[in-house]
């Protein structure tokens, strides 16, 4: 005698609650790339007032701190295994980012 197995199939109610894989990994790195250009955007609008001397050396040298902060940020909200903690430390840049060009020092 074979074993029977059960035939029951999931609804599709709870089929269709479920995120695919694909989707979550889509809005995870739609999340990285906005929480990155917000941080790179925010440096680049602040350099003038922290950065060095003459404001178009400034704004220059607050560019390529942009540059090289956003493929670093784009892999920490993106890459780590946990994706809250990734989110968190992306968007804690992205608050100092904002509160140094609001604030004055």
């Amino acid at each position: 005698m074979l074993p029977e197995v059960p035939t029951e199939t999931p609804s599709r109610r709870s089929a269709s609650r479920a995120p695919s894989p694909a989707r979550r990994w889509l809005w995870r790195a739609l999340l990285g790339l906005a929480l990155a250009w917000t941080a790179a955007h925010f440096i680049t609008l602040g350099s003038p007032k922290w950065g060095p001397g003459a404001r178009h050396d400034a704004t220059i040298f607050g560019q390529m701190i942009a540059i090289a902060a956003f493929p670093v940020l784009l892999l920490v909200a993106f890459g780590t295994r946990s994706p809250l903690r990734g989110s968190i430390i992306a968007g804690a840049v992205c608050l100092v980012a904002i509160l140094a060009v609001t604030l004055r020092f």
